[in-house]
């Protein structure tokens, strides 16, 4: 299978040019407007994204990068004809990186394969079939990782980045204690520990998921060992 990645507004030269030095496992997908980018973000998994900030400005949709974290976790590489001014504004409304589009087509297709790369290794995933990149639901929470898409009995939840890999991590490791290193380590890449400890942002998850935050039925706290993901799976009877 391929790691699928979408370029929005880019011209087909550049288009051509990055494609023919891709690997062969990454496909390439062109969208011409916001709104067919927005359609295909939305019905299918891509894990790298490659905009033109310049076809933004000119449809008047600069900040249009704002609302793909709300549908896709995949890094975002936008091309400028002038990054060092536009580095800081690209990055705060969502890109991972800010590059010249005046570089050589290699540079950008090298660029792009390290993000896919940090992004895919980062996730633990390996490969785009396996159950990584897929949706699943563990008990009544359904997760979309690609998407970051979280759904607790149903109702659509909003979650920061470090709150949605904690679910992330839980979910993929029901009814084990987990210590706090762990949860560093694995949930958010931190060897050395997190310094502001990982209670308050289990706190923060409780807050969205739990129908009671005081009285956790899904996040229990193990004294002095850690943390324990328990689904909570509906019951049903056949009548």
């Amino acid at each position: 299978m391929e790691y699928q990645a979408l370029t929005v507004g880019i011209s087909d030269e550049l288009f051509s040019g990055i494609e023919s030095l891709l690997s062969s496992h990454i496909r390439l997908m062109p969208s011409l407007t916001v709104k067919d980018a927005a359609y295909l973000l939305e019905k299918s998994i891509f894990h790298l994204l490659i905009i033109d900030i310049e076809y933004l400005r000119k449809v008047h949709q600069s900040d249009w990068l704002a609302g793909i974290r709300r549908i896709s976790f995949a890094p975002v590489i936008v091309l400028s004809d002038t990054p060092e001014q536009d580095t800081h504004s690209m990055v705060q409304l969502g890109a991972d990186i800010c590059v010249s589009s005046k570089h050589p087509y290699s540079i950008i297709a090298d660029l792009a394969q390290a993000q896919l790369r940090r992004y895919t290794e980062y996730n633990h995933y390996t490969g785009p079939g396996s159950i990584e990149v897929s949706p699943f639901g563990v008990g009544d929470i359904f997760i979309d990782p690609p998407r970051r898409i979280v759904e607790v009995r149903g109702q659509r939840v909003d979650l920061k980045r470090r709150e949605f890999s904690l679910l992330l991590y839980f979910m993929r490791n029901p009814n084990i204690v987990l210590s706090s290193d762990q949860i560093c380590e694995h949930a958010w890449g931190m060897t050395s520990g997190y310094d502001h400890g990982v209670a308050h942002p289990i706190y923060l998850l409780r807050k969205h998921i739990e129908p009671d935050p005081d009285s956790p039925t899904y996040i229990q706290t193990v004294h002095r060992s850690g943390y324990r993901f328990t689904p909570n799976y509906v019951e049903t009877c056949d009548i």
